[in-house]
């Protein structure tokens, strides 16, 4: 899918901004504050149903206003065309529509119109906790698998009824806790063992991806994704579960299953974590985003709209170029055209150091304070 028109009212810093992209190349440039990655933000919200920046959908609205409402036409290589409308107020109320029909839940958006955006908020994927890496990768895997999006939904919701039940406010008896539980634990092991086989063959063709991938960006260069593949059984989890129960009717939480997976980011065969440069985390995240973006086409077979934010905050001039010539050579090798919208304070630089080669097609939008100039 690529994206034609954008409209956002009331967004952010926007009053009303019309925008339209070409089909390859997009540059949004302007000062830092002129609302240049509210528009990103805002083709985000159109293909997720989420900010990448916030959960608190009130600091989406513009300041003195009631309500924000974007709308974008997204069009397939067939040119069918798709228009996502979205409205937000600040009470909370939510209407989402695709071509005039209502979205009543989130998840029937993801997997239509996919996107993969490299921002400086996605540096905790590298830099922060276990859980920002599988979160990472449940909402990757949830885009191309909507068994797995279902599977962890019922996950979800089980996990959060057991320790409903493990915090035990009610102070029941150790056995009545015991037996109560029981019932979710058929649930949650159920969909633990398909999480977990489903994970590790995401996980493993993904790795695959990158290895091929970061060896085409540098062959040189030796990072690596490691995990340990969980085999459970039912029988065997359930053997697992009864054995830690009372252990975790102490420590009134869940201590096993899939949101206590581990995938390791290696740099050098060492924690890319604790031994990687702020440069090094950066050409690490590039990569990993390049495969997203290679692994949605594969698994999709349609190829999403990469997002850029603010290009030179996330490498150097040297380094940023070098990932817009491997998007270039990806093109011709892979046979894809993914739809590129960047953000820049620096279209000068863009045009010095000659990002794109000539006859690529680039179209170019100044943004003053929320306003196209």
């Amino acid at each position: 899918m690529e994206i034609g028109t954008i409209t956002l009212i009331s967004f952010r810093n926007h009053n009303k901004t019309i925008l339209n992209f070409d089909p390859n190349v997009t540059v949004i440039w302007g000062k830092n504050g002129s609302g240049k990655t509210s528009v990103l933000e805002a083709i985000y919200n159109l293909s997720i149903g989420k900010s990448f920046k916030t959960n608190t959908k009130k600091e989406l609205i513009k300041e003195g206003k009631n309500n924000f409402i974007i709308k974008g036409v997204f069009k397939n290589s067939k040119n069918i065309k798709k228009e996502v409308y979205y409205y937000q107020n600040n009470k909370g109320k939510r209407k989402i529509k695709i071509n005039g029909k209502n979205v009543l839940n989130r998840k029937e958006m993801i997997g239509l119109n996919n996107v993969v955006v490299f921002s400086p908020e996605e540096e905790n994927i590298t830099k922060g906790y276990p859980k920002e890496k599988r979160r990472f990768f449940n909402k990757l895997f949830s885009i191309c698998s909507k068994e797995y999006l279902n599977n962890l939904i019922v996950f979800n919701k089980t996990i959060k009824q057991r320790n409903t039940l493990l915090k035990n406010k009610n102070k029941l008896p150790k056995k009545q806790l015991v037996d109560l539980l029981k019932p979710w634990n058929e649930k949650y092991i159920q969909t633990a063992v398909q999480i977990w086989k489903q994970r590790n063959f995401f996980l493993n063709d993904f790795k695959i991806l990158f290895n091929k991938t970061s060896k085409e960006f540098d062959n040189k260069i030796n990072i690596k994704i490691d995990f340990k593949e969980n085999e459970e059984t039912r029988e065997t989890f359930l053997k697992k579960i009864e054995k830690n129960i009372h252990k975790e009717i102490i420590m009134k939480t869940t201590l096993l299953g899939p949101h206590k997976d581990r995938i390791s980011f290696l740099f050098k065969n060492k924690s890319l974590k604790k031994h990687a440069s702020q440069g090094e985390h950066k050409v690490f995240l590039a990569i990993l985003k390049i495969t997203e973006l290679l692994f949605i086409n594969k698994k999709k077979q349609s190829c999403p709209i990469f997002l850029i934010d603010d290009l030179f905050a996330n490498l150097d001039i040297d380094k940023s170029k070098k990932i817009t010539d491997f998007l270039n050579e990806i093109k011709k090798t892979n046979n894809i055209k993914p739809q590129t919208i960047i953000t820049t304070t620096d279209v000068i630089s863009l045009k010095k150091n000659e990002f794109f080669k000539k006859g690529v097609e680039l179209k170019k939008h100044k943004l003053i304070s929320g306003c196209k100039a």
